[in-house]
C-alpha cells in the first residue's frame, strides 16, 4: 500500500521536529565537545627540530601559550631530544615477498619548569601503525604510509599537549 502525498509530509515534518527537539535538549543539557586540557604556562621555549615542531607550536599558540625564543622568558622549556621514524617488515608471504609492515613514529623529549634546578626525566611519546603492502599498488600503499605516517605525528603531538597539561608549576 502507498502512502499519500500528505501523509508524507506529515511523516517528514515530524522528522525534522524531532531532529530539532532533540538538538534543543542537546544544548540545553550543557553537552560541549570535548576540549583540550588548558596548560598551566603561559610562556614556552622549545629546543630541539623535529618534524612535529610547526604543529606543537601552533597547538600551544591555540592553547593561548606564548612560544618565546629565549629559555629566560620562558615559565617552561621544551627540549625535544630525538625523533625516530622506522620500518619494519611485519610479515612475508611463502615466497618471501613483503605482506605487512609495521611503521614507528617516536619523539624523546623532557621538560624543566622555571625555579626548579633540574630536568624532568626524559619521555617517550611513540605511535604505531601497521599496513599491508602489495607491489602491485605502489603509489597507493606510498600514499597510505605518508596517510599513516601523518596519523601517528598528530596522535604524538596530542599526547604530548595532554602530558604538558599535566605538568604543574613550581610553587
Amino acid at each position: 500500500m502507498q502512502q499519500t502525498t500528505p501523509t508524507r509530509w506529515i511523516h517528514a515534518i515530524t522528522l525534522w521536529c524531532s531532529i530539532a527537539v532533540l538538538t534543543a535538549l542537546l544544548s540545553a543539557c550543557g553537552f560541549h565537545l570535548r576540549q583540550p586540557s588548558p596548560i598551566a604556562f603561559k610562556t614556552i621555549f622549545i629546543k630541539g627540530s623535529t618534524q612535529i615542531n610547526i604543529a606543537l607550536k601552533k597547538a600551544l599558540v591555540e592553547q593561548g601559550v606564548k612560544v618565546v625564543t629565549d629559555a629566560e622568558e620562558a615559565e617552561l622549556q621544551l627540549e625535544l631530544l630525538k625523533e625516530e621514524n622506522e620500518q619494519r617488515i611485519l610479515s612475508l608471504s611463502g615466497t618471501g615477498v613483503v605482506r605487512e609492515y609495521e611503521l614507528y613514529y617516536r619523539v624523546q623529549y623532557r621538560t624543566k619548569v622555571t625555579g626548579e634546578p633540574t630536568w624532568a626525566l626524559p619521555l617517550i611519546m611513540e605511535g604505531r601503525r601497521d599496513y599491508t603492502y602489495n607491489d602491485a599498488n605502489l603509489l597507493a600503499k606510498q600514499a597510505e604510509q605518508k596517510m599513516l605516517s601523518d596519523s601517528m605525528q598528530l596522535d604524538v603531538l596530542n599526547g604530548i599537549m595532554r602530558r604538558l597539561s599535566a605538568l604543574k608549576k613550581a610553587e
